[in-house]
C-alpha cells in the first residue's frame, strides 16, 4: 500500500551506544551495547530512528575482535515497546511496512550474530522491548525486572518484531500463545520470578542495576556461560524449533482459536492473526515469519478495529498521567478520613484510602459489634495482602494500625474526608449526612458513593451542600480503576478538586460526571441489560438473548453482569433509570419476581446446575419466567434484530447523556466503559464501535467522532 503522505520526522528516543570489557577470567572482549532513553530518567522506545541507531551500532561491531555481545537498559527499563506516535501516524498513512520491517532487520542483527549474545534486562520489557531480547541467546533479570509482556494484541494488532515466531520455539506453543493473546487481553504482565518459571530469564540476580553487586553479578553469570561453550555446551540459537512436536503444536493452536473464538467471537481480528503467525512459525524460519508477520501487520493496523483499540489505549493512558476538568482551586488538605458504615463496601473503602493515601481512617456504624467486625475485616485485607507478597509484614501491620474504629461521634469531628457507605436508599442516605454534618467541621468534604442515586437530592436542606460530592468507587474495589467524581447541582470546586487529589493519590482514573440518574457506566450497562431483559419477557429465548450481544466481544454476556453484581442491585439501578426515564428504561416482570423470590442468580452454577428443556436459566429462574411471561404478548426477536437494538440503544442513551452534559465528550464514556466495565480496547470503549457500526447514524443522525 502506497503511503497517502509524506512520513513525518520522529526523533530517535534512545541512546545507543557500544564499548569493550574484558569479564572475569576471560581473556578476549566482550562487547557491551548500552541503550538509554535520550530524556534523562526517561523510557527506552523504539521509533524508526532509534532502530536505525541500534542497526547501525550492532553492524558496527567487530564480531571477530570480541567473545560475545552483551545489550543491557537502563535502570528503568530494557525496552518499553514500540513509539505509538509513530504507529498512529503510520496507521493513518498506511504505511507501516518499512517501520516494521527496521525492526526485523536491526534485531535480526543479534539473532544472526556469530557469537554468544546475552540481554540484562534491567526494568521492564513490554512489546518491541522483550522482542529484542529474544532475539538473544539468553536473558538475565533481577528480583525487580518487570513488567515484561508482549501487550500489542490488546492494542489491537500483535507482537510484530519477531515474537510470535521466537517465543513458542523457547516457551513451547501452548505458554507463548498464552502471553502473546490471552495475558495481553486481560492486561496481564510478568514479573521476573514468573519469567523465571517459563523459561523466558534464564536467570534472576538479587542486586539491582545502578550497584556493584549487580554489575559483578551478571558479568560473571556471562562468562560462566561462555565457560561453558568453551567445554563444548551447545549454544542456544535463537529462533530455532524447541522440544513441541508437530502435533503438541497443533493441538496448542487449535485450542488457542477455539479460545479466542469463545471469548471474542470474532470481534477483536488481531489474537486470530497472531495464533496464526505462531501455527506458521513451526515450519517456517524466522525470517519466513518475519516477511509474513510484515504484511499481516500492515494489513492489520489500518483497519477499524486497531484504531480503536490504540484510541482507546492512548485516552487511558493519558487520562490516568492527568485528569480532565479539575477544577482550577486548590484541594483542601487531606490529613484523615472516615467512612460511615461498616460493611462491605465501607471497609473496602476504607483499606482503600488508607492503603492509598497513607491517612488515619476511621469507621463508624450504628452498630458496634457491626463496627468491630468490619474494622477486624478491614484489617484482614492487609494481612491477606502481606500474605501474598504484596505487602510486607512490616507495611501491613502499619496500614492496619491506620484503620479504627470510633468511640464517639467526637472521633470523626476533625475528619477532613468524609465518606458514607450505607445502603443504596436516598432517605437512609440523606438522613446521614444531615445527622453527621452537625458534627464535621464546616469544610469537612463530605462525600457519597452512591452508584446511581443524586448526588443534588443528597444535599439537599443541608447547611453547606457545596461540599458534598460523588466519589463513585466501583466494586471489586482494589482492582477497578475508575472513580467517577460526581457534581451535583450545588457541590463547590473545592470539594471537586479535593475528590480528585485523592483520587490520584488512590491510583485512581478519576471522570468528572454531572449529576444524573446512573452516571456513566451504571447508565450504560442497564440500558444494554434492559433490551435484554424485554426481549426475554417478551418471549425470546433467554440463550439467545444473553448471547445477542457476543460480536461485540464483552467481558461478560448480560445475564452474567446480572449474575455478578447481584439482581437485587442491577433491579434497585434499574428502577432508578426507570423512574427518570421510563421511556427508555422498563420494568421487567421477570425481574420483579426474580428479586421479590430473593434469588441470587439467574444462571446455572455448579451448586444448582440447571434443570429443565433449555438448560440455560437456573430453575427457580426459569420457573419465574414462565409464570411472568403473558404469551399473548409474545414477539420473540432473532440475535441479529437484537444486535441491532442493543447497538441503536447503547447509540441514544449515549447520545442522551452527552445532549445532558453529563460528561464532557464521547472520550469521557469510552473511558468510562473501558475501566470502570472491563469494555475492551477493541471496541475503542464504546462510541467508535457505535460509529463504525452504524448505529450512531441510524439513530443521531451523525458520528460520535469528529471529521
Amino acid at each position: 500500500m502506497a503511503p497517502t503522505a509524506s512520513a513525518p520526522s520522529f526523533p530517535s528516543t534512545v541512546d545507543v551506544r557500544a564499548e569493550q570489557l574484558v569479564l572475569p577470567g576471560r581473556t578476549r572482549p566482550t562487547a557491551l551495547v548500552r541503550l538509554d532513553a535520550t530524556e534523562p530518567g526517561g523510557l527506552v522506545i523504539w521509533g524508526s530512528r532509534a532502530l536505525a541507531d541500534l542497526r547501525d551500532v550492532l553492524a558496527g561491531l567487530d564480531t571477530g575482535a570480541v567473545e560475545a555481545i552483551v545489550v543491557t537498559g537502563n535502570e528503568r527499563s530494557f525496552g518499553a515497546g514500540a513509539n505509538l506516535k509513530e504507529i498512529r501516524s503510520a496507521q493513518l498513512r498506511g504505511a507501516s511496512e518499512e517501520y516494521v520491517g527496521l525492526g526485523h532487520e536491526a534485531f535480526g542483527l543479534l539473532a544472526d550474530a556469530p557469537v554468544p549474545t546475552f540481554s540484562l534486562v534491567t526494568g521492564q520489557a513490554l512489546g518491541g522491548g522483550l522482542e529484542l531480547a529474544l532475539h538473544t541467546d539468553h536473558r538475565i533479570g533481577h528480583r525487580g525486572t518487570g513488567p515484561l509482556g508482549l501487550p500489542e494484541c490488546r492494542l489491537g494488532f500483535f507482537p510484530g518484531w519477531g515474537g510470535v515466531h521466537l517465543l513458542p520455539h523457547l516457551i513451547g506453543p501452548a505458554a507463548a500463545l498464552e502471553q502473546i493473546v490471552f495475558a495481553p487481553m486481560r492486561g496481564r504482565t510478568l514479573r521476573a520470578p514468573e519469567a523465571l518459571e517459563l523459561g523466558l530469564l534464564d536467570a534472576v540476580l538479587d542486586a539491582a542495576p545502578g550497584t556493584e553487586q549487580w554489575e559483578s553479578g551478571w558479568q560473571q553469570w556471562v562468562a560462566a556461560r561462555l565457560e561453558a561453550l568453551d567445554a563444548g555446551a551447545p549454544r542456544r540459537p535463537a529462533g530455532t524449533p524447541g522440544e513441541a512436536d508437530a502435533q503438541e503444536w497443533e493441538q496448542a493452536v487449535e485450542a488457542a482459536r477455539a479460545r479466542a473464538e469463545r471469548t471474542w467471537h470474532g470481534a477483536a481480528p488481531a489474537p486470530l492473526v497472531a495464533i496464526d503467525l505462531v501455527a506458521a512459525a513451526r515450519t517456517q524460519s524466522r525470517t519466513e515469519n518475519g516477511d509474513r508477520a510484515v504484511r499481516a501487520f500492515a494489513e492489520l493496523v489500518v483497519g477499524d478495529v486497531a484504531k480503536a483499540s490504540l484510541y482507546a489505549f492512548e485516552l487511558v493512558s493519558a487520562r490516568s498521567r492527568r485528569a480532565a476538568d479539575v477544577p482550577p482551586v486548590p484541594p483542601a488538605p487531606l490529613r484523615r478520613a472516615a467512612v460511615i458504615g461498616a460493611g462491605l463496601m465501607a471497609g473496602q473503602l476504607a483499606s482503600l484510602i488508607a492503603g492509598g493515601a497513607g491517612i488515619p481512617v476511621v469507621m463508624t456504624d450504628l452498630d458496634d459489634e457491626r463496627l468491630a467486625a468490619g474494622v477486624a475485616r478491614t484489617r484482614e485485607r492487609f494481612a491477606a495482602q502481606a500474605a501474598k507478597g504484596r505487602l510486607s509484614p512490616e507495611r501491613a501491620e502499619q496500614l492496619s494500625a491506620l484503620v479504627t474504629g470510633a468511640r464517639g461521634p467526637e472521633d470523626l469531628a476533625d475528619a477532613d474526608f468524609v465518606i458514607e457507605a450505607v445502603f443504596e436508599d436516598l432517605e437512609v442516605k440523606r438522613a446521614v449526612l444531615a445527622q453527621w454534618e452537625g458534627v464535621l467541621r464546616p469544610d469537612a468534604v463530605l462525600a457519597t458513593n452512591t452508584s446511581s442515586l443524586s448526588v443534588t437530592a443528597m444535599a439537599e436542606g443541608l447547611r453547606h451542600p457545596e461540599r458534598v460530592v460523588g466519589f463513585h468507587v466501583f466494586n471489586p474495589v482494589e482492582v477497578t480503576p475508575l472513580l467517577e467524581v460526581v457534581a451535583g447541582e450545588r457541590t463547590g470546586d473545592t470539594a471537586l478538586a479535593t475528590a480528585f487529589d485523592l483520587a490520584a493519590r488512590l491510583r485512581r482514573t478519576a471522570v468528572r460526571v454531572q449529576d444524573a440518574p446512573g452516571f456513566v457506566v451504571n447508565r450504560v450497562l442497564t440500558r444494554m441489560f434492559d433490551v435484554v431483559v424485554r426481549a426475554v419477557d417478551a418471549g425470546t429465548d433467554p440463550a439467545v438473548a444473553d448471547r445477542a450481544p457476543d460480536p461485540m466481544g464483552l467481558p461478560m454476556t448480560p445475564l452474567r453482569l446480572l449474575d455478578f453484581v447481584g439482581p437485587a442491585v442491577l433491579h434497585h439501578v434499574n428502577a432508578t433509570m426507570h423512574e427518570a426515564y421510563p421511556e427508555r428504561f422498563a420494568r421487567s416482570p421477570w425481574m420483579d419476581a426474580v428479586v421479590e423470590a430473593g434469588l441470587q442468580h439467574v444462571l446455572p452454577t455448579r451448586e444448582e446446575p440447571a434443570t429443565g428443556a433449555d438448560g440455560y436459566l437456573a430453575a427457580p429462574a426459569a420457573e419465574l419466567l414462565e409464570r411472568t411471561r403473558d404469551p399473548r404478548r409474545a414477539a420473540p426477536a432473532t440475535a441479529e434484530e437484537l444486535l441491532v437494538r442493543v447497538q441503536d440503544a447503547l447509540a441514544e442513551e449515549i447520545g442522551a447523556m452527552l445532549a445532558e452534559g453529563v460528561v464532557a465528550g464521547p472520550e469521557d464514556v469510552d473511558l468510562c466503559m473501558v475501566l470502570g466495565a472491563n469494555y475492551p480496547f477493541h471496541l475503542g470503549g464504546i462510541t467508535p464501535y457505535l460509529d463504525r457500526t452504524g448505529a450512531a447514524e441510524r439513530v443521531l443522525g451523525r458520528r460520535f467522532a469528529a471529521g
